[in-house]
């Protein structure tokens, strides 16, 4: 009964660990600014960033839903150009030869770089930050997905080969289960550096969003505002990438289960 009771205690502890280690931190944190009173200005009182938060909750929904829209329209549409590109280029060599260097140079190229010139192609706007989230997405869904194809082993095509499989055949049924694991990590990865390039595009060409404000509220030192979205920020980065890893796991459950 003892042994039982130490197994659930556990995996409660287990459970609601993030949890507990991020109470702590913030626990530490407010500690460090009460007793070496740190300037405000520097770090502010992660308790006063909070309560912010649930006091002028109206007040900061505009710039919330502003970033949020940009980057949930930006990133299932990069993530699906991203997904259908990879494919084509699978399944067709020739056309992954002739865009290969065009797809190394897009990934070494910083998206946040493009935003003035997207600002004097499109002018200032919610575009701007929308395009620099399909980029970075798209981007980071095809190499995964690419990387992913290039490391299936070369027995499971020798094995459809000996069966006379057709290239549809080894298309379906060897190379897109095989890439699924290496598409959930460029979709993990396309979802942070999405985030990244909304943030970034609405602090350089923005004027509504949280990049914006936390650019705004930095400038004149209204640093538990700007703290304020940056918690905000964390929680909603937070959310999203877990949630696709929860429906990484049920999906790849579900076609494991088909498969077999």
């Amino acid at each position: 009964m003892q042994k039982k009771k130490d197994n659930s205690m556990k995996a409660i502890l287990f459970r609601f660990s993030p949890i507990l280690v991020f109470i702590l931190i913030f626990v530490i944190l407010e500690l460090a600014v009460q007793l070496l009173k740190i300037p405000v200005f520097i770090l502010p009182s992660p308790f006063a960033s909070i309560k912010y938060i649930f006091t002028n909750f109206s007040d900061m929904w505009p710039h919330i839903w502003a970033t949020m829209y940009q980057y949930l329209l930006g990133f299932p549409i990069g993530s699906a150009i991203g997904i259908i590109l990879a494919l084509v280029f699978i399944s067709n060599k020739t056309i992954f030869k002739a865009v290969d260097p065009f797809l190394t140079i897009l990934a070494c190229t910083p998206q946040i770089i493009l935003v003035p010139l997207l600002k004097i192609w499109l002018g200032y706007g919610a575009m701007v930050s929308m395009i620099v989230c399909i980029l970075a997405c798209f981007s980071s869904v095809t190499n995964q997905m690419l990387t992913g194809a290039s490391m299936i082993p070369k027995e499971r095509f020798e094995l459809i080969e000996s069966f006379k499989g057709t290239k549809f055949q080894t298309f379906i049924h060897i190379i897109v289960p095989s890439v699924w694991p290496s598409t959930f990590t460029g979709l993990r990865l396309g979802a942070i550096t999405g985030l990244a390039g909304v943030i970034g595009g609405e602090m350089i060409g923005g004027t509504v969003g949280i990049g914006y404000v936390v650019k705004l509220n930095t400038s004149i030192y209204l640093m538990v505002e700007m703290f304020s979205y940056v918690y905000v920020l964390m929680a909603f980065g937070y959310i999203v990438y877990n949630l696709i890893s929860a429906f990484e796991s049920r999906f790849l459950k579900f076609s494991g289960a088909q498969a077999s």
